[in-house]
């Protein structure tokens, strides 16, 4: 292990603090060797990043009508193939047609994407979504498609809000209206006490959820953190800066993340579909946190490519030094599957009048495209939705401003 050299710096642009990259990673030069992820996953993480699916949860999906929003990528792309070897008769809805094309590639050997099972669609686009399902008549929907990246988020709140808010609540009602049985929302850690935009617009998608709870289809969100090789997340980019020679970012020498392989998060995905009532949250066992320093170390030493630098950026806005997977207020319970515990559903009764009184507002404001009004509005939200519910009022002013 070569010796790295250690400075700080502020305001870098290449940061490796969990799964956030700012633009896709460019590729490795194909001199390098390809990674075995599963050898990956057993050195860097000390487990092979493999759940099984059983039984129970494979009669979920086999022989199912299933739709995979986000279908191309990381997470929703896994879940295909698992449930395409299930034999589940999967749905791949996206709005990336070159990802598509890829994953049909793979899936039918011919990419002549000349099947009703690959579905060009926008989760934003409500009425195609509407038609979309009205047309599969979905079985089963696990809604994967989300933005994801924390700082592209922080400085675009309103298009945080028209897809994981708005892009969400257009799959649940679709869901609904088809009359599918059962629908998972893909959350984040970063929703448990969210300090960033992208927090706070996934624990509002996760009460979008709630909110639909007791009309006629089981719901639930997973939170999960880090996948291991994701697309744009942290082994892409050391990837590239150690086999170039290039310093590695990080923002803290602290700084810590929960991390899982992708085939391991998927497989705990379907144990929870088989779980989900009423839009109760359920959380998975991604064992120690780990050090990210720690972490490119590792990572190093199985690629042999030497560290030349590492540099100290500091924390970002919205980034916290650690994640944690259930907010302090949250309540988590053991289920029947080692694995997952669950927090049950947070908003009944008058709080879910709370949240439809709320999203009407964040969602006119989104679509102005006013990210000054919707970033305290959205953070507010949540807040409001957690208070006692006599701080809560219509705000006149704001119905004024959309």
């Amino acid at each position: 292990m070569c010796a790295a050299g250690v400075k700080t710096v502020t305001g870098s642009a290449e940061h490796l603090c969990g799964m956030q990259a700012d633009s896709p990673s460019p590729q490795v030069p194909f001199n390098r060797r390809r990674l075995d992820m599963a050898d990956v996953s057993r050195r860097l993480l000390g487990r092979d990043g493999v759940a099984e699916t059983s039984a129970a949860a494979s009669a979920l999906v086999a022989g199912r009508r299933v739709v995979v929003t986000g279908a191309a990528g990381s997470i929703g792309s896994e879940l295909v193939r698992q449930m395409n070897r299930l034999g589940a008769h999967v749905y791949l809805l996206d709005h990336d047609e070159s990802r598509l094309h890829g994953l049909h590639l793979e899936l039918s050997g011919s990419g002549l994407l000349d099947t009703d099972t690959v579905v060009l669609a926008d989760i934003r686009d409500r009425p195609r979504l509407m038609r979309t399902f009205e047309r599969l008549r979905p079985d089963v929907v696990f809604h994967a498609a989300a933005h994801k990246h924390l700082q592209l988020l922080e400085r675009a709140p309103s298009e945080a809000v028209k897809t994981n808010v708005y892009g969400t609540q257009n799959v649940v009602d679709a869901a609904l209206a088809a009359g599918a049985e059962r629908m998972v929302l893909i959350s984040t850690d970063k929703a448990a006490d969210p300090s960033s935009v992208l927090g706070a617009s996934k624990l509002l998608s996760e009460y979008v959820m709630q909110g639909t709870a007791h009309h006629g289809m089981r719901v639930a969100s997973v939170r999960f953190g880090n996948v291991l090789g994701s697309r744009g997340s942290l082994l892409d980019t050391l990837r590239w800066q150690l086999a170039n020679g290039l310093p590695v970012t990080i923002t803290d020498r602290d700084v810590t993340r929960f991390f899982m392989s992708i085939p391991e998060a998927v497989g705990l995905v379907l144990e929870a579909g088989l779980m989900a009532e009423h839009g109760e949250t359920y959380v998975f066992d991604m064992g120690e946190p780990i050090r990210i320093v720690d972490l490119v170390e590792r990572f190093s030493a199985l690629t042999g490519w030497p560290i030349e630098s590492i540099v100290y950026s500091g924390l970002r806005p919205g980034e916290k030094l650690h994640e944690v997977l259930a907010a302090t207020h949250e309540e988590q319970r053991s289920t029947a599957h080692p694995r997952i515990s669950v927090i049950p559903t947070q908003l009944t009764g008058a709080r879910i009048d709370v949240l439809f009184d709320l999203l009407p507002v964040l969602y006119r404001a989104a679509l102005h495209d006013d990210d000054d009004f919707v970033g305290p509005l959205l953070t507010d939200g949540v807040a409001d939705l957690r208070a006692p519910l006599d701080v809560w009022a219509p705000r006149d002013e704001v119905l004024l401003q959309v």
